[in-house]
């Protein structure tokens, strides 16, 4: 998964968020566990 989104969580949150198939809930939850690292 790093070298498909160029190891950047922003370009994966993008993705998943045009996607449509991730709410915005889950992508909070999502952000939480990155900023927990």
């Amino acid at each position: 998964i790093n070298d498909y989104f160029e190891n950047s969580y922003k370009e994966l949150v993008t993705f998943f968020a045009k996607d449509k198939k991730i709410s915005s809930e889950e992508l909070k939850e999502i952000i939480k566990m990155i900023e927990g690292k």
